[in-house]
């Protein structure tokens, strides 16, 4: 996370005529990043709930034609990602940053500007005047 912290803050503080960096990444936890105190930062964590990431990861394996060894190895990535996934979401939401769902079924668009709208409405790292 310092290596990230360095970038956030050197994208944030340069004028590069930019108009924004998009990181993604899980390894962004969220207490680090409500620590932030860089201008022109907004953060939003995307999430779906457990039933679309498993039917995502169903469906990108190729579950019901996998082998049973295949099976295995998703079946853990799954029970590992849903663990993470819950703990990332109930520290979000105890720090009172903002999170989306992105398993609702809305279009690549819609989801970008739903992200661009919450973004626009922080007043610091995360967080927007109401709260989420």
């Amino acid at each position: 996370m310092p290596r990230i912290e360095e970038l956030i803050t050197a994208h944030a503080t340069e004028d590069r005529g930019s108009k924004g960096l998009v990181l993604e990444g899980s390894a962004l936890w969220p207490v680090r990043v409500a620590r932030l105190r860089v201008p022109r930062t907004a953060a939003v964590w995307l999430t779906a709930d457990g039933s679309v990431v498993h039917a995502r990861v169903h469906a990108a394996g190729c579950y019901e034609a996998a082998t049973d060894e295949e099976r295995v190895l998703m079946d853990k990535f799954l029970a590992r990602a849903e663990r993470y996934q819950t703990l990332m979401i109930d520290a979000v939401d105890r720090l009172g940053l903002a999170r989306i769902d992105a398993g609702g079924g809305q279009s690549a668009t819609e989801l970008a500007d739903t992200v661009l709208a919450a973004a626009d409405a922080q007043t610091a790292v995360g967080r927007s005047a109401g709260g989420r």
